[in-house]
């Protein structure tokens, strides 16, 4: 309370306390799955990923806030994805659920595994990545290339559950963002990074920057992070504007790799990104973009802009639900987030030797499903052939660099 220059009322704390709750889950929201064949009373032994999700209940509970709509990883994606239409991850059409990968743990029930690896059912791939340059990348960081979710949070005075409130969250700003952004966690393993602005008002004290990334969790609890800013003040504005851009780790949706290209043909990673702003208050909806650029240089969030005309709702202000447009181009920080670039000519040797195992092993694998269709047992060749496809094409890149 000593940090904010607003009066903040019991009966306001408590109504943004029930906003939070939405987030937060018991018992019954993952395992509660009524039908009409089961009746209103139906619980399911393995909570079903639409469960998971929270908004295929017509909820906000669980990850439908977090991952789907605020992170923007989605896993069902299609209509579950925000916004709309982003592709469901690749687990999800081989029909698994999130608690297939993500089990329980030595706490018991409830005590789920955040960060699930690959190696329990891809062994020969974390194999053949281990003995290549690309060990210390993480293999979401090739297969996801396109994320959803906030792409522009900003707090300011508004209505919570109906009653005045000076932090009302503006941060229905949806849309998609593609590449995702690759960072070094704690350890130094490449991770793809969500990356968006915010801001909020009425602080009472200044705040000095701090240059780089700072982890929420050094000891790598999690792997998200944040850049500080520092405050800012805006003539006629909100106080002191507290400025930072949120950076946090994504794991979905996997699918088919980015191109090598996408990350090696320069050392600059650029994201773009396209958004629509559809919050209840302050305006009526429009849309806008902006860049995320990494490089060398630092990480640097740009050419934020409306595309579309603005028109205020009765008492909405542009520094309460967009206050980016009077702060201007601040949302950057210091650092090297720059790819290592490839040698170019070990790049498309490399690229050939890939091209030419890849048709042998296509060659291969029509002969086994030949083989497998008459009968015969191909277990152990085509075992050794999941082998030698995954060191092709994963255990590639030992002389990529210069």
């Amino acid at each position: 309370m000593e940090e904010i220059n607003y009066p903040l009322s019991r009966e306001q704390a408590v109504a943004k306390q029930k906003a939070c709750n939405i987030c937060h889950t018991g018992c019954l929201d993952c395992h509660y799955t009524p039908t009409k064949e089961r009746g209103s009373h139906a619980m399911s032994r393995i909570p079903p990923a639409l469960n998971c999700t929270g908004n295929g209940r017509s909820t906000f509970v669980c990850h439908a806030g977090t991952m789907e709509r605020r992170r923007g990883d989605s896993y069902l994606g299609n209509d579950f994805s925000e916004p709309a239409g982003l592709p469901e991850d690749v687990h999800v059409k081989q029909k698994m659920e999130c608690v297939d990968c993500h089990q329980t743990g030595p706490g018991g029930m409830g005590h789920i595994e955040r960060r699930a690896t690959c190696q329990d059912c891809h062994p020969e791939v974390e194999q053949a990545m281990a003995r290549s340059m690309h060990r210390n990348v993480a293999c979401e960081s090739c297969h996801v290339k396109i994320l959803g979710g906030y792409e522009m949070t900003s707090w300011g005075p508004g209505m919570v559950l109906s009653r005045p409130n000076p932090f009302k969250k503006y941060s229905l700003y949806y849309g998609p963002q593609a590449p995702p952004i690759l960072i070094k966690d704690q350890k130094g393993i490449w991770i793809p990074t969500k990356i968006w602005p915010n801001s909020m008002g009425g602080f009472k004290n200044r705040v000095q920057p701090k240059p780089g990334l700072v982890f929420r969790w050094p000891d790598g609890q999690t792997r998200d992070a944040y850049a500080q800013l520092g405050t800012f003040s805006v003539p006629g504005g909100n106080n002191n504007y507290l400025a930072w851009i949120q950076v946090e780790q994504v794991a979905h949706p996997l699918g088919k790799s980015r191109t090598c290209g996408s990350c090696h043909d320069g050392a600059a990673q650029t994201a773009k990104v396209a958004w629509k702003f559809f919050d209840t208050q302050g305006a009526e909806p429009f849309t806008g973009s902006q860049k995320v650029v990494a490089d060398r240089n630092g990480l640097h969030v740009k050419d934020i802009k409306a595309t579309s005309s603005i028109t205020l709702m009765e008492g909405g202000k542009i520094e309460n639900f967009a206050a980016w447009m009077k702060l201007g181009d601040i949302w950057k920080t210091s650092g090297d987030f720059s790819i290592p670039k490839s040698d170019p000519v070990k790049y498309r040797k490399l690229e050939a030797g890939i091209r030419d195992a890849m048709r042998k092993l296509d060659a291969e694998d029509r002969e086994l499903k030949r083989r497998e269709a008459n009968g015969d047992d191909m277990k152990k060749l085509r075992r050794r052939w999941k082998e030698a496809k995954a060191a092709a094409v994963h255990g590639a890149g030992q002389v990529v660099l210069p």
